[in-house]
């Protein structure tokens, strides 16, 4: 609360409530989640099967470096022109990009097909199942199962609005995603993966910053700093990642990249207030290279088992899907906070240390897609040798 009051009262004068700054924030992430499904279709497109990974690998390393560094940039912008300067530094940016794109990108898309129409009902029914489903969770946290009102409500509009969506998907004439493509046994097995490394990717950028700046007490810019070690690791997966898919395949590194991140979470489910700093930068930089090791051969093993055609669905249904598992782990991971700092009164770092270890048990989880995964390959490159 106290930091959306400050959000609020430090943003863009144009905002009067906090209401209206939500909805802007609202606007601003469905143009993002146009952008980032464009900007893979338009990186892939005429790419050879045998270079998807190169090209995943420089991709996914942008987009996971860019999270890393936000905090500093942020916490500088911060410090030097308050809150508002978070939002106003986007106003020059986005400027200067779509004058980029007026002038170098093509008017249509690469292998564009016609457009289609939109699924309002799609649309509207996937909404309502995610933001649902995030409800839900928080009302489990609030009072377990005692608030059946406040949980039964939103579990059945989760239910109901997904149901709904799935079927509409696979009858609709022009659905907005195309789910047939989890026909195919290595796609949907990527896919799960995807969803479930949002709780690898997305828990620990809530958690480990409001470590240092509640239990450590450091600033915006000290922690910002902090967490840009990090992309020490990601930097270097850039590189390891394409080695390992040639020799391990995509599901074995994807299980390498969660194991490290694993190992690089234990050090944090003992976090005390005087935790070495070069002991939390190592940590941070050996998950920078776990994470690194996820995302980015899911999504290649995801690509290259379709068709070239259907890249520019499976890139939208990805992006959905990391996106929704993403606010899922967010979602969990602050229940998992709320119950640690009741305990113990306080954000303290007894509650940051529990909720590691909670969440190191979730991160035990999501090896078991990645696993699946493994399998799917081993069995396609069987199959293949058999073909060939």
């Amino acid at each position: 609360t106290e930091i959306s009051t400050l959000s609020l009262h430090d943003a863009l004068p144009i905002c009067q409530t906090l209401w209206e700054l939500i909805a802007a924030r609202g606007v601003a992430g469905a143009a993002a989640g146009v952008l980032t499904p464009v900007s893979t279709i338009l990186l892939t497109h005429g790419v050879p099967r045998e270079q998807l990974g190169r090209v995943q690998a420089l991709n996914g390393s942008v987009m996971l470096i860019s999270p890393l560094l936000g905090p500093t940039v942020g916490g500088l912008l911060v410090a030097a022109g308050g809150w508002s300067a978070v939002y106003v530094v986007n106003v020059p940016l986005c400027a200067a990009l779509l004058a980029v794109t007026l002038r170098r990108v093509p008017g249509e898309a690469p292998g564009s097909r016609r457009a289609k129409p939109l699924d309002a009902v799609g649309l509207v029914t996937s909404a309502a199942c995610t933001v649902a489903t995030v409800l839900a969770i928080h009302a489990f946290s609030g009072a377990g199962l005692e608030a059946r009102a406040s949980l039964l409500v939103p579990s059945a509009v989760a239910v109901v609005s997904g149901t709904v969506f799935v079927v509409r998907q696979l009858r609709a004439p022009f659905p907005l995603l195309d789910l047939r493509l989890f026909a195919h046994g290595v796609y949907r097995t990527a896919a799960v993966t995807i969803f479930c490394l949002g709780f690898v990717l997305y828990s620990p950028m809530m958690l480990i910053p409001l470590y240092f700046e509640t239990a450590r007490g450091e600033s915006a810019v000290a922690t910002g700093l902090l967490m840009s070690t990090g992309g020490i690791g990601v930097v270097l997966a850039a590189w390891l990642c394409r080695v390992l898919m040639k020799r391990l395949g995509g599901g074995g590194t994807v299980v390498v990249g969660i194991v490290l991140t694993m190992l690089a979470t234990v050090p944090l489910t003992r976090l005390s207030a005087d935790t070495s700093y070069v002991l939390l930068c190592t940590s941070l930089a050996v998950r920078g290279l776990g994470t690194g090791l996820t995302i980015v051969p899911a999504m290649t093993r995801a690509f290259q088992s379709i068709r070239p055609q259907s890249i520019p669905d499976a890139s939208s249904q990805l992006n959905l899907i990391q996106r929704i598992g993403g606010a899922v782990a967010l979602a969990v991971a602050t229940v998992i906070l709320e119950g640690a700092a009741r305990q113990r009164h306080g954000l303290v770092p007894g509650a940051f240390a529990h909720s590691f270890g909670r969440l190191l048990a979730v991160y035990a989880v999501t090896l078991l897609p990645a696993l699946a995964l493994l399998v799917a390959d081993r069995r396609e490159a069987r199959r293949a040798g058999r073909t060939a």
